[in-house]
């Protein structure tokens, strides 16, 4: 068969072809899911402020646990903010500390997924946590 033959049975143009185009992306990477815990306090201009801390846990996308520390610093920042509570006073989140960034070894997310755990001996402390925030332990 001639060029000419392939034209009689029909083609669909296509334009120019980019081999570039075909390649896989070499900079598509997948990304590792991690769990981080960030530390928060509230203060205030309060004559009677008693501080105020949150513990979150927050799921990152990454390529690395570095990368992932990274954007739990910045996610922290953006959480911090000023306000005037109901007496006029103003109250200040600030991040406090990234306490720590894991792998998550199990990303299904399905029920009983462990997204968090870390090993302690003082229990004492631990359940003190519970009257810390007012709460029975």
């Amino acid at each position: 068969m001639s060029g000419n033959d392939f034209d009689a049975i029909g083609s669909i143009p296509v334009g120019p072809i980019d081999p570039r185009e075909l390649q896989q992306d070499e900079r598509a990477v997948e990304l590792d899911h991690y769990v981080a815990v960030l530390l928060l306090e509230a203060t205030s201009d309060a004559a009677d402020h008693e501080p105020l801390y949150e513990e979150s846990f927050i799921l990152l996308k990454a390529e690395s646990e570095e990368e992932a520390a990274e954007k739990a610093a910045e996610f922290g920042k953006q959480q911090e903010t000023s306000y005037e509570d109901e007496h006029h006073r103003t109250v200040t989140w600030k991040l406090t500390e990234v306490v720590e960034v894991k792998p998550l070894e199990d990303a299904t997310f399905d029920d009983g997924s462990e997204l968090y755990s870390r090993f302690f001996r003082n229990h004492q402390a631990y359940r003190s946590l519970g009257t810390l925030t007012g709460d029975e332990a």
